[in-house]
């Protein structure tokens, strides 16, 4: 399937996925407007992304997190109840982020993560 399909294909399905919300009283898009590029399968956001900067905090109440490290190395920073824990990744490596944990991303060497990510009511908070 070529690119131009694929991405109308993404651009159909959250057309039809806001509506959906709308009609159910759900949240529009994500607060995370990059999210409109991705896939959205049963509700889990799916999409590789180039990462060059660290990140501020951010939580998902609606589910765990998947992140896969594709190229690069990075932390991720866990606020587990105001202490923080921190996962090494090197390319291949991955780590669940459970629900409701705030996380941040800290890039020691820019490349590429592929995550999956629950429903669309993610939170952000500053460093």
């Amino acid at each position: 399937m070529s690119i131009f399909l694929r991405r109308a294909a993404v651009h159909v399905l959250t057309a039809v996925t806001g509506a959906a919300r709308a009609l159910l009283g759900r949240k529009g898009l994500p607060a995370q407007p990059l999210f409109r590029s991705f896939g959205l399968y049963r509700g889990i956001y799916i999409g590789g992304i180039a990462m060059k900067q660290s990140t501020g905090w951010e939580m998902h109440p609606d589910g765990d997190e998947v992140l896969t490290l594709l190229s690069g190395q990075f932390d991720i920073v866990l606020d587990e109840g105001g202490v923080e824990r921190t996962i090494a990744l090197a390319p291949g490596q991955g780590a669940l982020v459970p629900r409701g944990v705030w996380h941040r991303m800290v890039i020691k060497v820019p490349g590429e993560l592929l995550f999956l990510t629950p429903g669309d009511t993610t939170e952000h908070r500053p460093l």
